[in-house]
């Protein structure tokens, strides 16, 4: 599913990882303060998108910034739930 997020990047984001415990565990975990899971909510959320996003928040930003990728992973979600009720 095209995912679009606040500055308009525009990333493929498979709809079915909603429905990944693992990716579940992992936003628990952050929720919690353990910020270290960041990056595997990120791997299973992004998966093959995940360099594309970096560059995006590295041409912006001239780095990537936690939070920025942390702002995209919300977004992301946000994206993917209002899509599954479309």
């Amino acid at each position: 599913m095209k995912v679009e997020l606040d500055d308009n990047f525009a990333l493929d984001i498979d709809d079915r990882k909603l429905d990944d415990y693992e990716l579940v565990e992992a936003l628990t975990d952050i929720d919690k303060g353990m910020v270290s899971r960041l990056t595997d909510a990120v791997n299973i959320l992004l998966g093959d998108s995940k360099p594309e996003l970096f560059e995006h928040i590295r041409e912006k930003k001239g780095y990537v910034s936690t939070e920025e990728i942390k702002n995209a992973l919300l977004q992301i979600i946000g994206g993917l739930k209002n899509g599954k009720k479309s």
